[in-house]
């Protein structure tokens, strides 16, 4: 953020909603932009075009009503909203007299969250640009949430210029603080795989994290369990994976008081509207896979943070369903009965074939579909080509599951979805 703007803005004085209102209205229409350029210069013209275009890029997955100053590095490594919602829940969980501290704070999705929960809020990061934002998105939405889901309006919170091993306190206070690590995994621009050279390091993070009353180290969800046992040492570790709209957000790894009560091992499933689901267990194999998929069977999809918590065996035992044998996780199962539960939806199996043009839309036509979507698994081509493959003049719309089984190719036309209360 340019000092003219930031001069402009005064995010930090009484007003601060009502200022950026003004500027924010203009975004849409580039004559209001010359005419903002002209009265108020470049920088500020630049940064609320910049501000319009961040936020169309990131709707739905950022509160924009919150998050209004965003910086393109800082909103694609934010936390999605509802994500950051439901661990501030958590930390509220462990009781009164708690500090939070978000050491590596970034435009403040998390910051705004654990305000929602905390009369105390501590942030740090080492970037200029990024922590005038979430000093300002914080600010901001005090302002403008007085009453009613928002940070409190009389919470108190202290933002500086910091590494996340460098805490902004006393170390007398360290056990009661409670700290989120959110290592920078582009600390020079492209995605680096080694934790050693993310910034801070794994290492470093929980060195840090060890000294606190509990801790949340945010991690990619494909991380490899084996990665944290070097830098974790003697930390008694309990994970959390975490799913938002079916599609992987996070691996959380979770110590001292925040790793207590909890399972050990956790997939947490999320929506846009709030809605939480989870389920816990023990590490188990698959059931014995099923090679040979039958009309009358259910097809069954499992939430992406069963498998990625490896709880997909557990889950598939207590369920009746077994995996169609497939190359790698995170493939169908399949059941005798659908399965009801929030983590897994169901579809009676109509038909199966090969999955060759000639016979699926032989299976089609046989059935009367036309209008077709296709949901696929372990199958190299995307399910928009396959849609253009098999489409059909059949006049009812279709479902159909394509997937590669014991080496082969074959696609399952489904029917109607399971719903709670009826088959």
């Amino acid at each position: 953020m340019e000092p003219a703007v930031w001069r402009e803005l005064a995010p930090l004085e009484p007003g601060c909603v009502e200022r950026w209102s003004d500027l924010a209205a203009t975004a849409p229409s580039l004559g209001a932009l010359d005419r903002l350029r002209a009265a108020r210069g470049p920088e500020v013209a630049r940064f609320v075009s910049l501000q319009a275009e961040l936020a169309r890029q990131h709707r739905g997955r950022l509160d924009g009503a919150a998050l209004r100053f965003l910086t393109s590095k800082g909103a694609e490594q934010a936390t999605a909203t509802a994500v950051a919602r439901h661990r501030a829940e958590r930390f509220a969980r462990a009781g009164e007299g708690w500090i939070p501290w978000d050491a590596c704070c970034g435009i403040g999705s998390d910051l705004l969250a654990l305000a929602e929960r905390f009369d105390r809020v501590l942030a740090t990061d080492l970037d200029a640009d990024t922590l005038r934002c979430a000093t300002a998105n914080l600010a901001c939405a005090q302002a403008s949430t007085p009453q009613g889901r928002g940070p409190r309006a009389h919470a108190n919170w202290f933002a500086a210029l910091g590494d996340a091993i460098t805490p902004p306190f006393l170390p007398s206070l360290e056990t009661k603080i409670l700290g989120l690590f959110d290592p920078d995994r582009r600390p020079e621009g492209p995605r680096e795989g080694r934790a050693d050279r993310w910034s801070p390091s794994l290492d470093a993070v929980f060195r840090a994290a060890a000294n606190l009353g509990g801790a949340c180290v945010k991690l990619p969800p494909s991380l490899e369990e084996s990665v944290l046992t070097g830098p974790a040492g003697d930390l008694s570790l309990a994970l959390s994976w975490t799913s938002l709209d079916g599609e992987m957000k996070e691996l959380s790894a979770w110590t001292g008081i925040l790793a207590t009560g909890p399972p050990e091992r956790e997939a947490i499933s999320l929506r846009s509207s709030g809605e939480a689901r989870s389920y816990s267990g023990p590490g188990q194999a698959l059931p014995e896979a099923e090679r040979e998929p039958r009309p009358g069977q259910w097809l069954v999809e499992l939430d992406p943070a069963l498998w990625r918590a490896d709880l997909a065996g557990v889950f598939a035992a207590e369920h009746g369903a077994a995996p169609l044998e497939a190359p790698g996780p995170g493939g169908f199962l399949v059941a005798r009965a659908a399965v009801a539960h929030p983590m897994a939806r169901s579809w009676r199996v109509e038909d199966v074939v090969p999955a060759d043009r000639r016979r699926v839309r032989a299976m089609l036509r046989e059935h009367a579909v036309g209008p077709l979507t296709v949901k696929t698994r372990h199958h190299p081509e995307t399910a928009e080509a396959l849609t253009r493959r098999f489409r059909s003049p059949g006049p009812r719309a279709g479902l159909l599951a394509v997937t590669r089984v014991a080496g082969r190719a074959l696609a399952l036309l489904l029917g109607d979805e399971h719903r709670e209360g009826r088959s």
